[in-house]
């Protein structure tokens, strides 16, 4: 009997499920995380699919099924892919999840996304702190209307029915 691209590829791997975080931990390659969502995904897929026989093939055809994934620093077989919102919304959930994001290599934009550099950070603090000029809009002395509300129920109708 033939085995699924799944067990080949997490072949000598430890899967852990913590909440919304799966870490795959392969004997001395590495760790990836990625989304719980995303891995029962993968790992479905995985699993209706013929090995290959070759592990590392195997390996590289599954990784590449997780739409975001994060690897810890020094993992030979993948890097950290998915969109930069993706990427970021994944490390924060590590983070919630109480990993230490220094040990995984999250690209530049994904940071950037979960901290804003310092320039983004100083042009929001300026406009915070900065009055707002008044616009000559504002200086518009035509009063606004307001019309109130009509109702669209009869009020006298609902007193009655309380009445009895």
């Amino acid at each position: 009997m033939s085995m699924s691209l799944l067990d080949s590829a997490l072949r000598r791997a430890q899967v852990r499920k913590a909440g919304e975080i799966t870490l795959i931990v392969f004997d001395g390659l590495g760790a990836v995380a990625t989304d719980s969502l995303a891995f029962r995904s993968a790992e479905r897929w995985a699993f209706s699919r013929i090995s290959s026989g070759n592990i590392v093939r195997d390996r590289g055809t599954f990784l590449e099924r997780l739409e975001t994934a994060i690897v810890r620093r020094g993992t030979s077989i993948t890097t950290s892919h998915g969109t930069s919102r993706a990427v970021a919304g994944l490390a924060k959930k590590m983070t919630q999840a109480g990993y230490s994001l220094t040990e995984w290599s999250i690209p530049q934009a994904a940071k950037d996304i979960l901290d804003p550099p310092d320039e983004a950070k100083d042009k929001k603090k300026d406009s915070d702190e900065a009055p707002a000029q008044a616009s000559p809009a504002d200086d518009d002395p035509t009063p606004i209307e307001v019309q109130r509300r009509k109702d669209t129920l009869d009020r006298g109708s609902i007193d009655r029915a309380l009445d009895d």
